[in-house]
This record gives structure tokens, C-alpha cells and sequence, in this order.
């Protein structure tokens, strides 16, 4: 995994796997590096690939299976993979 800094919350702390809570899923990936999996408050998957320094490249994978919960404000992000060519 990249190590490198983070210029708003210092370095990294996502590893593979993980799972994170966050309201703003673009200010968490912003200069990340890797392939993450992005479930919206309302139930939306995402691709999502980081290059540090590059735009992000985002594909939605599935749209919602339920919105029973449409309380939670919080997105969903997990690490699916540290490496990007």
C-alpha cells in the first residue's frame, strides 16, 4: 500500500479490506491510491479507482437493493486493492 501523505489527514490508514464510514467519500479518496468499493446512503455500489495525483475513475456496479434505511447519511468505503497501474 501507498504510504505516501495525505495533505488533509496525513498517511493512509486504509488497508485492504477495510471498511470505512465517511460522509464525504470524495474527500476521503482524494489522493488515495487503489481500487475501492463505494456503497452510497442509499444503496448505489461504485468502482472506484484512485491514481495519487489523478482524477478518479468511478463505475457503478449495482444500483440499490433496498432503501429500508434511508437514515444513514454515512457512505461506505472499502479498500479492495492497494495496486494501480
Amino acid at each position: 500500500m501507498d504510504n505516501r501523505p495525505n495533505p488533509i489527514r496525513g498517511p493512509s490508514t486504509c488497508k485492504t479490506d477495510d471498511t470505512m464510514e465517511v460522509t464525504n467519500p470524495t474527500e476521503f479518496l482524494r489522493n488515495e491510491r487503489g481500487v475501492f468499493e463505494v456503497i452510497s446512503p442509499y444503496g448505489h455500489v461504485f468502482s472506484v479507482t484512485c491514481r495519487f495525483g489523478s482524477r478518479m475513475n468511478i463505475r457503478e456496479i449495482s444500483e440499490p437493493k433496498s432503501i429500508e434505511n434511508q437514515q444513514r447519511l454515512t457512505w461506505k468505503i472499502r479498500r479492495v486493492n492497494s495496486n494501480v497501474a
